[in-house]
């Protein structure tokens, strides 16, 4: 059975509202159903925001639910400046870093996991029959929400990567401990020139005062349309992905 995991229910419910006989799993603290696609049996689970958080509800779905293959779905911020709002980007390795314990800065970053990730081809085969804007790429976790254009500069400079978002690394963690291949195919929601998420972005060198009294200068209700705004676009696409791949 597959299993499709995202951080968000509105990301989820993308996948969510093209099946039918939806049942919820109840088990702990999770938040999962089953479902049925053609006949298919489907299994969704909503993995939370952040690594702490995704890996955790992984590991308590997998107690319960017998799955074959795991696909994380959801929204990323672009860190390649190439990619535009709406494309997808399957990603070929999940990588996660961390700032130095001692040098807590941007200028004291490393790359602490890496993992392989499974069926690139045939997602980026589904999304171009669907007519699709769709590439490969790896895409990098992050433990903070990413809004300044120079982390995301950083980022894309020293690690490459496309895409950056809190969780694929951590489920691909789990994953790859239960033996269980996960995929990965995430739709942009922000460009790497925007910083409207800049107000939630993690400074190190920032007092929390400071960082409180930059998010009600920016304006909370300002940034939410904008978010709501870009994610309608890559949520339309998102799911024409999925009625493809379902």
């Amino acid at each position: 059975m597959l299993l499709i995991a995202a951080a968000l229910e509105e990301e989820l419910k993308t996948g969510l509202a093209l099946c039918r006989q939806t049942q919820r799993i109840s088990h702990g603290k999770i938040s999962a159903w089953q479902a049925e696609r053609d006949s298919k049996k489907v299994a969704f689970l909503k993995s939370g925001v952040g690594p702490r958080r995704a890996a955790a509800a992984l590991e308590e779905a997998l107690q319960v639910i017998s799955c074959s293959h795991i696909l994380v779905i959801g929204y990323a911020g672009a860190l390649d400046p190439e990619l535009k709002l709406g494309d997808l980007v399957v990603a070929e390795r999940a990588l996660a870093f961390s700032l130095d314990e001692i040098d807590h800065d941007w200028d004291h970053i490393r790359l602490h996991d890496t993992f392989e990730l499974a069926d690139c081809e045939g997602l980026v085969k589904t999304a171009k029959s669907a007519g699709l804007p769709v590439c490969r790429g790896d895409v990098m976790s992050s433990p903070y929400v990413l809004g300044e254009t120079v982390h995301k500069r950083i980022l894309f400079d020293r690690f490459h990567a496309s895409i950056v978002d809190m969780e694929t690394a951590a489920l691909a963690r789990v994953a790859a401990s239960g033996s269980v291949p996960l995929s990965c195919i995430r739709v942009v929601s922000d460009e790497a020139a925007d910083s409207f998420l800049a107000p939630f972005s993690y400074d190190p060198a920032a007092r929390f005062s400071s960082r409180a009294k930059k998010l009600a200068s920016a304006g909370v209700g300002k940034i939410y349309r904008k978010w709501k705004a870009n994610t309608s676009i890559a949520r339309k696409n998102l799911r024409v992905f999925l009625e493809g791949y379902l």
